[in-house]
């Protein structure tokens, strides 16, 4: 099969038609911004304020634009643009190059200034919410110049992301066995029941598992650890709860029970975080002892910004620990 030959433009060059004939047309940094603004502000004013430029340059451009990759990205209805679905598709790539162009500008920022101390740290939703923005508050009150970001993923994304070293620390509950990562483990209490306020198991300080007999229950996803560790207890007792729902956060756990759903059993970061928030919280007569763990790739152990992080971390989980118990104790 003979190759397509390249369109000529008069002058032993090759045409813009050529070059999109022959898959060398390439988008330059100002067209997608131009695309980039249009997709955010939803249309060609306020994307032309957005860029400090007027509306016929984004008209002009953005026409430009579709010629060179040979699709309408909008469809025109007076004023108002339509994304196609190919504009969509698009824009998913366009925005993950803004994100890095952001992060690259953030770090220019903080080498000019002499503060180039960055730490990116993956976490599950559950930290996210519950512990970290205690650990980033006390971290960057003792250390303003730290470049800090936090990315809340769900536990097997992150092992991945973790594996191929773009962050710097991974903070979630499971075990993690790879060959460039390292772990460090710190324990943080045992799992504790929660109830909504009034329920008659809160008359009890503590819970046994015959106490959930019957009683409508709000489970973790099958694939959580300590579902199944909680599950493997009820079953050893012969007790059988009442199945009220199932969603995979502590956060909504938490949420479910105080709106009256049920009842659960939780980590103690999560209970912790809920005092005082519409749950009663009570001790489990079987200990079921939950530790966060630190992921760090092993390329990476140098960074005394991680280390420094990860040493508030158990700071503030040790000081969460001890106030949930103290609060438990007074009932």
């Amino acid at each position: 099969m003979l190759e397509p030959r390249p369109v000529n433009d008069g002058n032993g060059g090759i045409s813009e038609a050529g070059k999109r004939k022959n898959g060398t047309m390439r988008l330059n940094q100002r067209q997608m911004e131009i695309f980039n603004a249009i997709m955010i502000n939803k249309s060609m004013t306020a994307a032309a304020a957005a860029l400090g430029t007027s509306q016929p340059t984004i008209s002009r451009e953005l026409r430009d634009m579709e010629q060179r990759i040979g699709f309408e990205l909008f469809l025109r209805f007076g004023k108002r643009l339509t994304p196609t679905n190919q504009a969509l598709l698009l824009h998913e790539v366009v925005r993950r190059a803004f994100v890095g162009m952001e992060e690259i500008s953030r770090a220019a920022s903080a080498i000019r200034t002499h503060n180039a101390a960055n730490c990116r740290v993956a976490t599950i939703p559950a930290y996210a919410e519950a512990i970290l923005p205690r650990v980033a508050q006390r971290l960057l009150k003792h250390r303003p110049a730290v470049h800090l970001s936090l990315h809340s993923l769900e536990e097997l994304s992150l092992q991945h992301e973790m594996a191929t070293t773009v962050f710097d620390l991974g903070v979630t509950e499971g075990r993690f066995e790879h060959q460039g990562v390292i772990s460090q483990r710190i324990e943080v209490g045992d799992l504790v029941c929660v109830l909504p306020i009034g329920h008659p198991l809160s008359s009890k300080p503590v819970l046994e598992p015959a106490d959930f007999d019957s009683v409508p229950f709000v489970y973790f996803s099958q694939d959580d650890p300590y579902r199944r560790k909680l599950d493997d207890i009820f079953f050893a007792a012969g007790i059988s709860r009442s199945y009220a729902v199932e969603t995979t956060t502590a956060a909504s756990v938490c949420s479910m029970v105080s709106a009256g759903v049920g009842v659960s059993i939780i980590n103690p970061l999560t209970a912790a975080n809920h005092l005082g928030k519409g749950v009663v919280l009570r001790r489990f007569s079987v200990g079921v002892p939950y530790a966060l763990a630190v992921w760090r790739p092993a390329r990476k152990t140098g960074s005394a910004v991680a280390e420094k992080f990860t040493a508030v971390l158990k700071d503030v989980a040790n000081e969460m620990r001890a106030t949930l118990q103290s609060a438990m104790d007074k009932g």
